[in-house]
């Protein structure tokens, strides 16, 4: 089918997007979000290390849920498109593997803090911050404003200084 294999406009994107959102929210009773799943694994993780053995499964909620569809959604569509390959290296590392191998890991290790740092300084995830100025929230409406100004500020500096041979 053409849905399935084309590209979707922007508009069409957003009101299914919309849609989903609006219906998560009234199955759950909650906005949907991705904080309270990493909380609760990381609690999970906590008890683990403090009793030092594993005396039960952990429990697996529909935030819990997400983050593994997340996932599980990334991996299938990369499958079905041809794009994914494990690579331990960056592409064009040269000789010096190893520094490399240790660079790569390092930069996906702080990107992924500062990733989860971010989550939970702005609150939650952007799917939770979209959720919430959809219910009328003006704390919401007052992050995403600051983030797309901050955002484009931040992007016509850099333009500008990539522009001039800067960087």
């Amino acid at each position: 089918m053409k849905i399935f294999s084309g590209k979707w406009s922007f508009y069409l994107s957003a009101a299914f997007l919309a849609l989903i959102i609006n219906i998560a929210l009234y199955l759950f009773d909650s906005p949907v979000g991705m904080s309270e799943g990493y909380l609760s694994i990381s609690e999970y993780c906590g008890e683990i290390i403090e009793q030092k053995s594993i005396a039960s499964a952990p429990v697996i909620d529909w935030q819990t849920g997400f983050l593994l569809g997340i996932f599980g959604g990334a991996l299938i569509t990369a499958l079905i498109c041809g794009e994914w390959k494990l690579s331990l290296l960056p592409e064009n590392s040269g000789s010096d593997s190893l520094k490399a191998f240790a660079l790569s890991v390092l930069k996906g290790l702080g990107g992924g803090f500062l990733v989860m740092l971010g989550l939970q300084l702005g609150g939650d995830s952007m799917f939770g911050q979209w959720a919430s100025a959809m219910q009328t929230s003006v704390g919401a409406w007052i992050f995403l404003i600051a983030f797309f100004v901050t955002g484009t500020i931040l992007s016509i500096l850099l333009s500008r200084r990539s522009a001039e041979g800067g960087g």
